[in-house]
């Protein structure tokens, strides 16, 4: 079975980490395919790495090696944890950034690697994604049995994300969603799914009052962005499935002076 390991982490590009990461899964398997998924996820955000790895994973092929690496919890007490889903295979410290993936995509079972033999000799306090996830992750790509990298737990012990549903009130016309990630466009993705906006039921050309913060922002739905004038706001069902607001070669995020985590609330006008 040919299987490529995909890389999700905070390390950046100006930092060795993530050439040193690709150096010792090529070591141990020279074949397999090493893809970035992204290495600029926000330094130590956890349900950054969540979402992203959730929403993009349907992407790859079955069978795909996922490792993601954003850990602020290294060389304390927390886990190194693989997950089995009907699937994948997701490597990641027991901090709940391989659980939104997982649950969507079904647990089959849990394996603690902390001190899993294939583990490289020495392993530091503080670069496990070099010393732990990086050689397990090639040994499976190499044909491991998962069941032999470690220590079989219970899925209820490890930590896990929930994301809040967001409050639809279709007699008022009107969402609370919260926001789950802003990317490098300044592109505000709320908790809202396509599903969630359509009982409110709105038209292309709907205006839509967005409140954030105290304050107020007229917002035209429409198909994408590039249907509303330049620098105005937009609301629209992005690619990924979820209700986004943007500013048309602008930046959203820092129009509303919002970030990760705070609320949205928005009320079809007409």
């Amino acid at each position: 079975m040919r299987r490529m390991i995909v890389l999700l982490t905070d390390y950046g590009y100006r930092d060795p980490y993530v050439g040193v990461v690709k150096g010792v899964i090529k070591s141990i398997n020279p074949e397999v395919e090493v893809i970035d998924l992204t290495h600029g996820v926000e330094r130590h955000n956890v349900l950054e790495a969540a979402v992203i790895l959730a929403v993009s994973a349907r992407y790859f092929p079955k069978n795909t090696i996922f490792m993601v690496v954003v850990d602020p919890g290294v060389g304390g007490s927390r886990r190194a944890i693989l997950l089995e889903t009907s699937n994948y295979i997701l490597l990641g410290p027991d901090n709940g950034c391989l659980t939104l993936l997982a649950e969507l995509d079904g647990v089959k079972r849990v394996i603690d690697i902390s001190n899993s033999k294939y583990k490289l000799p020495e392993v530091s306090h503080t670069f496990h994604g070099r010393d732990i996830f990086a050689p397990v992750a090639a040994w499976i790509s190499r044909g491991v049995p998962v069941e032999e990298t470690g220590v079989e737990i219970d899925y209820s012990e490890i930590v896990k994300l929930k994301i809040e549903r967001p409050l639809v009130n279709p007699e008022n016309k009107a969402i609370k969603a919260s926001i789950l990630y802003i990317d490098v466009f300044g592109n505000i993705m709320t908790n809202a799914s396509s599903i969630d906006v359509s009982k409110l039921n709105p038209s292309h050309g709907s205006r839509i009052l967005v409140e954030a913060n105290s304050s107020k922002h007229i917002c035209v739905f429409e198909a994408s962005f590039s249907r509303v004038p330049e620098y105005e706001l937009a609301c629209y069902i992005n690619s990924w499935g979820y209700l986004e607001v943007a500013v048309n070669k602008g930046n959203a995020a820092e129009l509303l002076r919002v970030k990760q985590g705070d609320t949205l609330t928005m009320k079809i006008l007409s």
